[in-house]
């Protein structure tokens, strides 16, 4: 089940922000562990993207063809 946007939405911020704090953190050198968040920040944006394309039934919490 796919989660929250709100929460995808949280996630994908504090993924940013230590991805930041370490390019900070390292005068600007982009290090391994930097792309393993910058990977995890591509997994939850398209997360995020996929739960608005198949919008949910806020009563049911089923995929409807016209959801809103």
């Amino acid at each position: 089940m796919p989660q929250d946007n709100m929460v995808l939405f949280a996630k994908k911020i504090k993924l940013e922000s230590q991805w930041n704090e370490l390019f900070l953190s390292n005068g600007g050198t982009v290090t391994p562990e930097m792309s393993v968040l910058g990977d995890q920040i591509k997994k939850t944006i398209r997360e995020i993207l996929a739960n608005q394309e198949s919008p949910r039934n806020i009563r049911d919490g089923e995929n409807h063809l016209y959801a809103s």
